[in-house]
């Protein structure tokens, strides 16, 4: 609700949760030292305001939500596991890189364990905590909303499902009669002035919540309460359009609503994200396909006729076309175009058009290895949305709502979606394919370096444990 009360609230709770790095460093150290007996350097406790500093970007990243419903809260949860896992990852390069002869291992395992334990704990403690003080009274406001409709009571029902964040809905003003509201029907809207007069101790905020249409009416209001002491709030009929990422900027003296936030639209975010994808391509194509790519080449070929590569027509950032490279993972004859159904044939489970070899670069991604170069000349990135054939394309934007949003960004080697579990053989109405866009989206919108190096990791990690959907 209040932009300041969310910036203070996401303050304590940083607050709360650096305090738990803190004792949760402090006592992994002690168990250490008492329990184990291996010291802790003095030097090494450098690295606890890196993990603080690190937590910092990880929860800024997150966005955790403020209400605590069972399912939000579940997700808070599960954003927090993010947070641990980059602080796993930091312990680890920092003892790795400073060579440490420190009981590194246990310390490593205790410092996390007890995060999983404390973290958690900190937010329900937190919930509780401001459930009872909303119980109290303590900064409690008081909200008069104005017009009864489908937003009104859906933004009242919000208000009951959140009182930790205190506010109550003291009832509504609309000109229709609502007496099924139970009590909370307070009148006609041109009783405000009247109303507040008569409350001036119990309305704090006055939320409007009327039609686009009601212009003249809404004017009118604003009027009114201009002439007391009650802070006014208008929510725009068009909120349904609006996602957790939209942006509100003035432009000329007009007031702009930018419906999807997206951090890479900003253009030193994409230089910031255009260098890390030159160096990082740079080196692997340096340091691993300099000598992986002739010894594939060579296994191609002994395994069956045809070239090396395998060059498509995908598309890139705004749907622009390119060509993607690939090893060449089936052999000549196959048709990427059904003859009978004329749809496109994606690789599936026990494929017959996969080689031998073809069948052991994909399950590894080693197929995909040759798209380093589509990042260093510009036309992907190392981390994106996957970019899909042409037919596929063609097919999945006119079944699928929203499909081409995720042609925003330049396309990826490796995805937020695949990371999650959600690559190989798709439809285009399938809950597989909308799984995949969601994420895709969601990623757009969330974009930060360290998540790109967080889905760099994850997809390395996969491709040594192996993934199921990798065919």
């Amino acid at each position: 609700m209040n932009s300041n009360r969310k910036i203070h609230f996401n303050f304590y709770r940083f607050f709360n949760e650096s305090f738990v790095l803190t004792f949760s460093f402090g006592l992994a150290s002690v168990i250490i030292e008492y329990v184990y007996k291996s010291h802790l350097a003095l030097a090494n406790f450098w690295m606890l305001p890196i993990l603080v500093i690190g937590w910092y970007f990880t929860s800024s990243s997150n966005h955790h939500p403020d209400n605590f419903d069972a399912k939000t809260f579940l997700v808070s949860l599960y954003k927090t596991a993010n947070g641990i896992f980059i602080q796993f990852c930091l312990v680890v390069l920092f003892f790795f890189s400073a060579h440490q002869t420190f009981n590194t291992r246990r310390f490593l395992l205790i410092y996390i364990g007890l995060l999983c334990i404390f973290i958690p704990f900190e937010k329900i403690i937190y919930r509780k905590l401001m459930l009872f003080l909303h119980k109290k009274g303590v900064h409690k406001k008081n909200i008069l909303i104005i017009g009864a409709g489908k937003i009104g009571i859906e933004f009242s029902n919000v208000i009951k499902k959140n009182i930790h964040l205190g506010y109550e809905v003291v009832g509504f003003l609309d000109d229709e009669d609502k007496s099924a509201l139970k009590g909370k029907y307070l009148g006609k809207i041109e009783n405000i002035d009247n109303y507040i007069t008569d409350n001036m101790n119990n309305v704090d905020e006055v939320v409007i919540a009327l039609p686009n249409t009601a212009h003249h009416k809404i004017k009118h209001i604003a009027s009114m309460v201009s002439n007391h002491a009650v802070k006014l709030r208008i929510i725009p009929a068009y909120h349904d359009l609006i996602n957790s990422q939209y942006n509100i900027s003035v432009f000329n003296g007009f007031p702009m609503i930018t419906v999807r936030n997206e951090p890479l639209d900003d253009i030193h975010l994409r230089t910031i994200k255009r260098i890390f994808d030159i160096i990082f391509s740079f080196f692997v194509l340096l340091l691993i396909c300099s000598w992986l790519f002739p010894l594939i080449g060579l296994l191609i070929k002994l395994n069956s006729k045809g070239p090396v590569f395998f060059v498509q027509e995908r598309w890139g950032r705004k749907n622009k076309k390119i060509k993607c490279y690939k090893f060449r993972s089936m052999y000549i004859t196959s048709r990427d175009v059904d003859a009978t159904s004329g749809k496109y044939q994606q690789a599936k489970k026990n494929d017959s058009r996969i080689t031998p070899i073809g069948a052991f670069l994909r399950k590894t991604s080693l197929d995909e290895f040759p798209q380093f170069v589509n990042v260093l000349i510009g036309n992907m990135s190392v981390v994106g949305p996957r970019p899909h054939p042409t037919p596929l394309n063609l097919e999945s934007k006119k079944t699928i709502d929203k499909y081409l949003v995720r042609h925003l960004v330049k396309p990826g080697i490796t995805g937020w979606a695949q990371v999650n579990g959600f690559r190989g053989e798709t439809t285009t109405n399938s809950s597989l394919m909308l799984a995949r866009i969601n994420y895709d989206i969601w990623y757009i919108e969330n974009w930060t370096l360290l998540l790109d190096i967080k889905i760099i990791f994850l997809t390395f990690w996969k491709t040594v444990a192996g993934d199921k959907n990798a065919f």
